[in-house]
Parts: C-alpha cells; sequence; structure tokens
C-alpha cells in the first residue's frame, strides 16, 4: 500500500520537483477572454503575466471539479494505495470542498485532505515536508496529522507593486487604485487563516521593503524547513529584500524561489516580491 500526496497547481510547483517527489496535481483554470488554460500544463508563468500585462480585463480563475479529484481517488482505491491532499485555502477557494464531494463520492477512507489555509509557497512547504514524512514511512493519517500541526506556523509576506489588478478584480474601487497610483501606495500582504488581508499600506517601494523587513524581524524563520522568496514576474526583485536580509543575519539558510502563478497572481500582478515561510516555534 503506497502513499501519494496530491495538492492543486496553486501551489506553483515546478513540474520538475512534482515529477522528482512523486507529487500529483490537479490543475486549476485560468480564461482570458475565450481562450481557457490549464494552470502549469497548458499555460507558463512567463505567458500568463505577458497576457496578465496585456489585457484591459482580469482573467478569472476557477477550482478542480469533483471530477477531477475523483479520478485520482479511484485510481487510488483500486490500487490500494492512501492519499494525503493538501489544498488552496478554503477562505479562497472551493477545491477543497470539491475534493470533500470527490471523497465522499469514492467512498473511500483513506484519503486525507488538509486545508493549508495558505496558498502558493506556504501549501509547497506542507507538501514538501509530506514527501519527507512519507519517506521516512510514516502512515498517512499520521502525515495529515503533522501536517494540521505544522500549517498555523505558516507565515507570508509580500509587497504588491500596484493596485490595478485588485481593482479589475472587483476588490477596490477605480478611485481607490487611481488613489494608491498617485501617492506611489504600496500595500505589503499576509496570509493569516487561510485569507489575504492588508497588513501595512506605505509610500514607494523602498518604503513598502522596510515594512516587510519590520514583518519578518517581528515573526522570525525556523531554518529547519525551506523559505521561499516569492515574486510574480521578475525574479530580479530579490536584490530589493536579500540584500537586506543579509545585512541583518536574517537571511533564511534553506531559501528558494516561487515565482507566483495565475491563481494569486491575477490579484497581486507583476513586481510582486515577499516571502513564505515556517515561523520559529
Amino acid at each position: 500500500m503506497g502513499i501519494r500526496i496530491l495538492t492543486d497547481s496553486s501551489a506553483d510547483f515546478n513540474p520538475a520537483t512534482t515529477k522528482r517527489r512523486g507529487v500529483e496535481v490537479v490543475s486549476m483554470s485560468i480564461q482570458f477572454g475565450n481562450a481557457s488554460f490549464l494552470d502549469g500544463k497548458t499555460i507558463t508563468h512567463d505567458v500568463f503575466y505577458k497576457l496578465l500585462q496585456e489585457g484591459k480585463t482580469n482573467p478569472s480563475t476557477a477550482q478542480p471539479t469533483p471530477a477531477d479529484f475523483l479520478r485520482i481517488f479511484e485510481e487510488a482505491r483500486d490500487a490500494g494505495d492512501q492519499v494525503v491532499a493538501v489544498l488552496l485555502s478554503s477562505v479562497l477557494s472551493g477545491t477543497y470542498q470539491s475534493a470533500v464531494i470527490a471523497r465522499g463520492m469514492c467512498g473511500y477512507e483513506p484519503i486525507y485532505l488538509v486545508d493549508s489555509l495558505s496558498a502558493t509557497a506556504g501549501i509547497q512547504i506542507l507538501v514538501n515536508y509530506a514527501c519527507k514524512l512519507r519517506d521516512s514511512g510514516l502512515p498517512a493519517a499520521d502525515i495529515a496529522g503533522e501536517l494540521e500541526r505544522l500549517k498555523d506556523r505558516i507565515r507570508i509576506f509580500a509587497v504588491m507593486d500596484t493596485l490595478e489588478y485588485l481593482r479589475r478584480g472587483g476588490r477596490l474601487s477605480g478611485f481607490q487604485a487611481g488613489l494608491g497610483a498617485v501617492t506611489r501606495l504600496k500595500p505589503v500582504i499576509t496570509v493569516r487563516k487561510g485569507a489575504v488581508s492588508i497588513a501595512a499600506k506605505a509610500f514607494g517601494l523602498t518604503a513598502a521593503v522596510q515594512q516587510l523587513v519590520k514583518f519578518l524581524d517581528a515573526n522570525p524563520v525556523d531554518d529547519a524547513f525551506p523559505s521561499y522568496f516569492l515574486y510574480s514576474d521578475d525574479r530580479g526583485r530579490d536584490e530589493l529584500l536579500l540584500p537586506k536580509l543579509k545585512e541583518r543575519g536574517a537571511l533564511p539558510q534553506r531559501l528558494h524561489y516561487c515565482s507566483v502563478g495565475p491563481t494569486i497572481g491575477s490579484h497581486i500582478g507583476p513586481g510582486a516580491l515577499g516571502m513564505a515561510y515556517i515561523l520559529r516555534g
């Protein structure tokens, strides 16, 4: 009896990584006008941001259906395998609920669903830990239990370079977005208890990054786990943050990079940067 580790494409994994670690991924769908894509399969992050900046309206994203999960769950049942699925925050998407429905339809007990209450690299941290525990021989139920205990320590802080894409998505009025452009307002966002919220606002990118550093100082990294530098379209944005962390002796020891994909990227837009990691206990 094997253990299958499953996640969705909002985790923003590199396909080579999921293949190497034996992780299955259920894709979100993205719609640009009449063109439909499957995240991680028929559209890359580079193409997504190109289309995002060229368009005048936001793309729409859609969660996987119960049928998408049911196919995988039935394959696991027929093979006698167990499943640990780590999924996008139920506050942000109905993806987790789709998996709950599919598990009920499958009628197979050893399917363990973990609501990450997180997104993007926050999910990656949990999935990677699940793989480590699986490879150490831990049973699926215990893996899910360990993930439930760890997920409350995930921290994500990020700086948005523009409010335009929140406006396009209906999260801000045109006046609010325009005011932000005039005043060079840069929000610092966070993901806590599954929801995205604004943790601080600053005038100008330099001041916003300084706010980000303050949050990282107040919420130190646990280097027993990998940390991730988050960026939307520009990996070079690391030069705005990482040297400052190095100067303070706060640069994570196990640092990786994660490009934020369509699910979150459609709201934060290009030019965003941040960190995802486990809070020191």
